[in-house]
């Protein structure tokens, strides 16, 4: 009896002590229990390994420190590695915008984040550069997935679908060359018509082109209007020869109305014969 009665003071003694130790006093409810329970059960089984008080108060007084060391404190249980609640994909960019966990926050889904992303909110699936902007492939202000009018010569002006604003030169030909005194093309202004395929085949379906034919001075003002008016049609019939649709075309002879050099020079009328594409 006198045993257990030492026993039990010791233990609790010793759980007091514990749980008043460390830098924070360690004075939590669950430290001090888990420190007394420690005491007893050390303090018990040395008693019945022994069958002497004395060795029972050393038991005590071990399973007490031990579970000094062996308790979880508020500090341990703080110090603990938390597991992330998510895990970067890939070490965030200088720059970037980042959330609690240390990943780069990317509001658009278009693969580039925020903080470098200089055209937020794109549409999901629109192609992106690398700051974010959708692709506009012929640079006409238009982003290529709202440009109705792709492949627009560089410097046209457009309307909000990327089409050219009617009256809008989109394309001016020389060496458009035909046989003399003829309406027949040479094989050389077949290849320089190929241009003209290209653009055209991309805007046909949206947008009408006038094809003026263009002549130097040389003859008479009627005759240069009748001959252009034959190489315009002969322009446009093989424009569809090459697949562009017919109804998006119409062949104008404007003759030597409207030359864009001198005519007292060979390089001033080469230039003014020419192929403009006027829209509609």
């Amino acid at each position: 009896m006198k045993i257990s009665m030492k026993l039990t003071a010791v233990a609790l003694a010793a759980g007091l002590l514990a749980g008043c130790a460390g830098p924070s006093k360690q004075a939590d409810d669950n430290y001090l229990l888990c420190a007394i329970a420690g005491g007893l059960v050390g303090g018990a089984a040395v008693a019945a390994a022994s069958g002497d008080g004395q060795s029972a108060v050393g038991g005590a007084l071990v399973g007490a420190a031990l579970s000094l060391i062996l308790c979880p404190t508020e500090e341990a249980v703080a110090a603990e590695p938390v597991e992330a609640a998510a895990v970067c994909a890939e070490v965030p960019p200088a720059g970037a915008l980042l959330d609690a966990q240390g990943c780069a926050y990317d509001s658009d889904s278009d693969g580039v984040v925020d903080g470098i992303d200089m055209c937020a909110n794109t549409p999901e699936g629109v192609t992106v550069d690398r700051v974010g902007c959708p692709l506009d492939t012929d640079k006409d202000g238009v982003a290529d997935y709202k440009d109705l009018c792709p492949g627009t010569p560089l410097g046209t002006i457009v309307d909000e679908t990327g089409c050219p604003l009617k009256g809008e030169k989109i394309l001016s030909l020389t060496g458009v060359n035909f046989a003399f005194d003829k309406a027949v093309l040479t094989t050389e202004a077949e290849t320089v018509l190929e241009q003209a395929v290209d653009l055209l085949k991309n805007t046909d379906s949206v947008i009408e082109v006038r094809v003026e034919g263009h002549t130097d001075s040389i003859g008479s003002d009627a005759y240069n209007k009748t001959l252009s008016q034959a190489r315009a049609e002969a322009v446009v019939a093989y424009l569809v020869s090459r697949g562009v649709k017919s109804h998006s075309l119409m062949a104008v002879g404007m003759g030597e109305s409207s030359p864009v050099a001198g005519n007292d020079t060979d390089a001033g009328r080469a230039a003014n014969r020419r192929v403009d594409f006027i829209v509609q």
